[in-house]
């Protein structure tokens, strides 16, 4: 029985029981905050649910929910997104639509370990929150941090397929939606 499953016998969020799985639940519920139609009072501060979106955001303006999702092994999902010259395995994503049984197209967000003009960092080690030679995460170089930013690479998912998902931050990464 999963967390988001009709067969649940109770729960605290009503909309929450669905057919579908909370993982989808989730990533709909931060299309909708991205696309300012919320509805969700939740408690706990640094949740997927956190309205509006800018709630888990250090500065003001914000228009993506950025977020990962974990296999049933606690693994990030990862894709190779462009990243000027180079590409860049990246965790994090922003949801741009959800449809279908579940389904997902997901943008690949990358990341920065340096703000200011400079987006590339020169020295390749320094360039990844992986572990070297894994698919776990770095916790120091994942505090590291600085910036987040759009690729134009996107995929599709069936979010049935994950087990987990963590919201990461709230970023203004200048999307016009039209």
């Amino acid at each position: 029985m999963g967390c988001g499953r009709k067969d649940l016998e109770s729960s605290s969020r009503e909309d929450f029981i669905h057919d579908e799985g909370c993982i989808c639940e989730v990533v709909k519920t931060i299309l909708k905050l991205q696309n300012h139609a919320v509805r969700h009072d939740d408690k706990c501060g640094t949740s997927c649910f956190v309205e509006p979106i800018g709630g888990l955001s250090k500065h003001g303006h914000a228009d993506t929910r950025v977020f990962m999702l974990l296999d049933k092994h606690g693994k990030p999902f990862t894709v190779l997104a462009r990243k000027r010259s180079t590409w860049q395995a990246t965790p994090f994503f922003r949801v741009e639509d959800v449809f279908g049984d579940c389904c997902a197209t997901l943008r690949a967000v990358a990341y920065n370990f340096e703000t200011g003009a400079a987006e590339e960092v020169d020295e390749e080690e320094a360039d990844t929150v992986f572990l070297e030679g894994t698919q776990m995460l770095d916790p120091i170089a994942f505090g590291e941090i600085k910036r987040f930013r759009r690729t134009e690479t996107c995929v599709t998912v069936d979010l049935n397929d994950f087990t987990a998902i963590q919201c990461i931050a709230d970023v203004d990464l200048n999307i016009h939606h039209h």
